[in-house]
Formats: C-alpha cells, sequence, structure tokens
C-alpha cells in the first residue's frame, strides 16, 4: 500500500489493505485475520475555511490473537481551506484518541507510546494516534495515517474512536470514524462481549503462593494444594515471600478461605513495601472464626501511622504508596489435642483507584438482557432482632445480600442450626448476621468476615474490586451474581429506597435490561416482595465506582469459568 500524501484527484485512490499481522501470542490461537477494506466516499466537500478533514476511507477491522499486533491506516481528505504542516504547533495535523471510547484525549490499551498504561507501539503519544505521514498536506490532498494496534490479553471486541485535529489549534470534523479490534481468546476462541478499550483501573487481583514462605509450626495439608494446617501444639504461623505489584497501590484489602473448628481460629495480618525498599509494621487485618463459641469474631481498631491506617478491612496508604505486600496468618487453638484449624486461601485486592478518574458510563458488554434467579430477602423486615447482632433492618444489608447469594448457589444453613433464630421470617438471614458479625466494628459489614462465612458452605469466595460495569456483566453473564458496596448523595440513586442516600449500602447485582440498566436484589425494601429493582446505569455505576471503588464478593462454585 503506498503510504504518504495523494493528490488532491479523487480518483486513483489506492484499494485498503493491511500489513501481515505479527505472530500469535500463544501458539493454540489462530484465526487472525483483518477484513475488507472500506472504500472512500463518491464525493467530499472541499475549501472550507480554515482547518477542516473528511474521512476518505480505511482499512479493514482486524481479528487477532492476544498480544498481537496489526498495522492499520485511515485516510482524511483535507477539505479546508489551510494545509497542514508537520512540526509547526498550530497547523501540523494528527489523529486524537476521542469519545466514546476511550475518550477524549484518554490513553487506550489498544496502543500508544508507553505512557498511562498504553503499550509501546509507536504512537506520537499516548492520545495521539497518528500524525500525518508528510511534511505538508495542502487543501484538496489526501493524508494516509498509518498506525499500530495491539491486542489486549482479554478478549472481545475493542472500539478505539479516533478524530483529526490540528495540534494547538482545533479539532477538525468528528465523523464518528473508529477501529474495531476483535480479540479472540487464547485458545482461538470468539470472545463473548465488547470490552472497553480505555486504559483499566490499576486493579490486581493476588493471591500469594504456600512457598517459598516461612513456616513456623505449619505444614502444608495434602494434598499441598489444600493449604495449610497446624503441625503441632496450639498455634503455628505462616509468612508469605513478598508479592510485587504491577503498580504502586494505596489500598489493600485481604480475603480467605479457612476451617475453624469448635476451639481454633486464625489471625491475618499484612506488611507492606514501598519503592524504596522500607517495610512498614505489621497490620492486624482480622481475628477470625466461623463460629463465636471460642473468640470474638473482630476487626482491630486504633492502627494507624505515618505509612497509612487500618479502616475495619481495608489497608490505605498515606501519600506514598507501596509496591509489595506479605501475609501472615497465625493459626491458633485453644489445646493441642483440639481440632485443627486450616488456612485454604488466602487472597488480596490491590489498587490505586484513588489516582484513577473514571468515566460514565461504561460501554455495554452485551446488548442482551440478562437476569439470574436470585433469592429474595428485605433486610428492613428484620429490623429490631437481635441487638446484640447490631439489630437487624438498616444494619444487615451485608449479610442478606450474601446469603441471596449463597443460596443461589443451593447452599444454606441446615434446619436445626437456625433453631436458635426461633420465630422470625427469614431465619438464614439472621444466622447470616451472627456469623458475619464484627465485634469492634460492632456491625455485619465486614467484607472479608462475609466472604468467609460463605466459604464455609463450599463455595470459592473473596473480595474483589471491578473496574466498571461492563466487567460485572462478564460475571452476571456467566451466571454470577455480585454482591456490590455503594454509596451515593441524596437522590443521587434514584429508586433507592431511602432518598436521604447512604455512606455504605450492599446489594446484588442479578443482571441488566437490554438498555444497560442494573438489575439488583437490593435488601433495602420493605418486603422480600419488593427487593427486585432496575437502576440507571450511570446512576448505579457512579454509587458504585464512585462509591467503595467498584468492591464485590465473589460467591460461586469452585471453578466457576468467568471469561
Amino acid at each position: 500500500m503506498a503510504i504518504g500524501l495523494v493528490a488532491g484527484s479523487l480518483v486513483g485512490v489506492p484499494a485498503f489493505a493491511a500489513w501481515p499481522v505479527a505472530a500469535p501470542a500463544a501458539a493454540i490461537c489462530t484465526g487472525s485475520s483483518v477484513g475488507p477494506g472500506i472504500a472512500p466516499p463518491s464525493f467530499v466537500p472541499g475549501g472550507i475555511p480554515g482547518f477542516h478533514a473528511s474521512w476518505y476511507g480505511q482499512s479493514g477491522y482486524p481479528t487477532l490473537c492476544p498480544g498481537e499486533r496489526s498495522n492499520a491506516v485511515v485516510a482524511f481528505y483535507n477539505s479546508g481551506s489551510r494545509g497542514w504542516v508537520s512540526g509547526r504547533m498550530g497547523e501540523v495535523a494528527y489523529l486524537g484518541t476521542w469519545n466514546g471510547d476511550p475518550g477524549q484525549d484518554e490513553p487506550t490499551v489498544l496502543g500508544g507510546n508507553g505512557e498511562l498504561g498504553s503499550p509501546q507501539t509507536g504512537w506520537p503519544r499516548f492520545n495521539r494516534v497518528a500524525a500525518q505521514p508528510s511534511d505538508y498536506v495542502g487543501p484538496g490532498q489526501v493524508a494516509w495515517f498509518r498506525f499500530t494496534i495491539q491486542a489486549p490479553d482479554r478478549p472481545g471486541f475493542y472500539r478505539l474512536y479516533i478524530r483529526p485535529l490540528v495540534e494547538g489549534a482545533t479539532w477538525m470534523e468528528d465523523a464518528g470514524v473508529y477501529w474495531q479490534v476483535t480479540v479472540l481468546g487464547a485458545d482461538g476462541a470468539a470472545p463473548a462481549g465488547r470490552v472497553s478499550s480505555r486504559v483499566p483501573a490499576p486493579i490486581e487481583d493476588t493471591s500469594p503462593g504456600w512457598a517459598p514462605a516461612d513456616f513456623n509450626n505449619v505444614g502444608l495439608a495434602q494434598p499441598p494444594a489444600d493449604g495449610l494446617v497446624l503441625s503441632g501444639g496450639t498455634t503455628g504461623s505462616w509468612t508469605s515471600s513478598w508479592q510485587t505489584t504491577r503498580f504502586p497501590f494505596s489500598q489493600l484489602i485481604p480475603s480467605w478461605t479457612a476451617e475453624t473448628p469448635a476451639g481454633s481460629w486464625i489471625e491475618v495480618e499484612i506488611q507492606a513495601r514501598t519503592a524504596a525498599g522500607r517495610e512498614t509494621r505489621w497490620w492486624r487485618m482480622g481475628i477470625w472464626a466461623y463460629g463465636d463459641e471460642t473468640i470474638r469474631r473482630t476487626s482491630v481498631n486504633g492502627q494507624s501511622d505515618a505509612d497509612g491506617v487500618v479502616e475495619t478491612d481495608t489497608f490505605k496508604t498515606r501519600a506514598e504508596k507501596m509496591t509489595a505486600y506479605r501475609a501472615r496468618v497465625t493459626l491458633s487453638r485453644t489445646t493441642a489435642a483440639g481440632a485443627t484449624p486450616a488456612l485454604r486461601r488466602m487472597y488480596a485486592i490491590v489498587s490505586d483507584t484513588r489516582s484513577y478518574t473514571p468515566r460514565y458510563p461504561s460501554p455495554r458488554y452485551t446488548d442482551r438482557a440478562m437476569e439470574l434467579s436470585v433469592p429474595r430477602y428485605s433486610q428492613e423486615i428484620h429490623a429490631g432482632e437481635f441487638p446484640q447482632y447490631d439489630g437487624g433492618g438498616e444494619a444487615w444489608c451485608s449479610p442478606t445480600s450474601t446469603e441471596m447469594v449463597v443460596e443461589y448457589w443451593n447452599k444454606r444453613p441446615a434446619t436445626d442450626e437456625l433453631a436458635w433464630v426461633g420465630a422470625h421470617a427469614d431465619p438464614q438471614v439472621d444466622y447470616a448476621a451472627r456469623f458475619t458479625f464484627d465485634t469492634a466494628y460492632g456491625g455485619t459489614g465486614n467484607w472479608p468476615f462475609n466472604t468467609a462465612y460463605a466459604s464455609r458452605f463450599g463455595l470459592s469466595a473473596r473480595v474483589l474490586q471491578l473496574g466498571s460495569l461492563n466487567d460485572a456483566e462478564r460475571y452476571i453473564a456467566a451466571g454470577v451474581p455480585l454482591v456490590a458496596s455503594i454509596s451515593h448523595a441524596p437522590g443521587a440513586l434514584p429508586g433507592f429506597l431511602n432518598n436521604d442516600g447512604t455512606n455504605g449500602h450492599l446489594l446484588v447485582i442479578i443482571g441488566f435490561t437490554s438498555s444497560g440498566d442494573v438489575i439488583a436484589n437490593d435488601p433495602a425494601a420493605t418486603s422480600d416482595a419488593t427487593v427486585h429493582r432496575v437502576y440507571g446505569r450511570e446512576a448505579f455505576e457512579r454509587a458504585w465506582i464512585g462509591g467503595s471503588g467498584g468492591v464485590v464478593y465473589f460467591i460461586a462454585t469452585p471453578n466457576t469459568f468467568v471469561p
């Protein structure tokens, strides 16, 4: 293909083709291709005073394996009265990233210069896709802008919207030009839905390996993948190796799966490290047992210094972010002959969402409506029940939501385990409140205590953060409801029970309408029958991402696949 300046005639324009793609990232992924080019229009305007550009055709959309690269070209006709001059501010033409995806001047996962999370594909800047290819493009001439696209690792349909501009002067016409990139799965499978091309929020789901580590009177279970158990005596600890994160983080939330028979418990601690290698103190993130016969399940108040602070279940840094962490878990029992506690899984979700500016609303993952059949329970009908567990009603949004999802997977407390509840309606909600109650916090909303409760039923459960409702749609499409943590100002979430807003509330995302609005089982309802709600997509996303940073409880059967 001829690349460069083409004379002003509207005939004899080269056919649009594509350059060969690079080798696939994974040998088993095949099927890379580039679709047919899009021919120029039959007419374009010309001679408009000032700087102007008209779309004039482009090469075809690529289908790529993860990590693969492909070159592309798009042509713009100079329909203005002024020429474009390379290297001269106020006269040089570029293609810039544009709305709706990734957004005006925003970085993208499809290409860039390596800044702000963009891959290094040779673009002039992270938000400038290409510069004019010749020194001068005069009125009535065509510039063929060439650039490179890189497929992200996550399968999906991506769009890169671009718009021409004269740097330092003006954006030229928005013709709705975009590049669609289809990214196959690692096995070559077609993707299931759309994914935003914007650089995602800095969130990393981590799980420290069992070894190498410091083992103090604990050993690997058999098989070793089943975690850790006491080797003998009444106490022992496991300290993981340092886990370096992909980015400096400002927040860490641990979660775990453990077995604590009567007479046993665990304590979870986290230590962080700065980029310079300085280690913080150990932060106590929870003393936990499933039951309450032996210890009082509790977070630890009053932890704060110049490095950070623990807010119930979350470690937050001060001004200096951290670049690594390690976990320490102490396993204890009352007597050497007692039942042995076991740590089955250890997780930590790290993020730096305080340095990230989300855009609302996120693009749809799929246009189809989806709704999961999740049991419906109201928290409000429990108002005044069991004051020792914070008294139901407004206080029980978290265990009520958790119990809904546990029962979605056909799990629940046994009938004899509920006998202590008495005649209250939906006694399993009271049960969940008791066994998620945090003594120091004085409530049932401790995030990892809720996921640890759910794991007792043989489910895989942990605290996650997601970057958008587009991410949440993947889980719903895979059949996994999500317990989401939201907060919002008065009136900011139309349809919410309390128009005064909330400083913190949990509900279950169970689906999406065909227009992308959120279908929820919201326990903030006056009856079980009124739990089902539909919330506007943008309003909900602002309450969720802007509230908790996208925190959810992931609760599913083991080995549940999410694309």
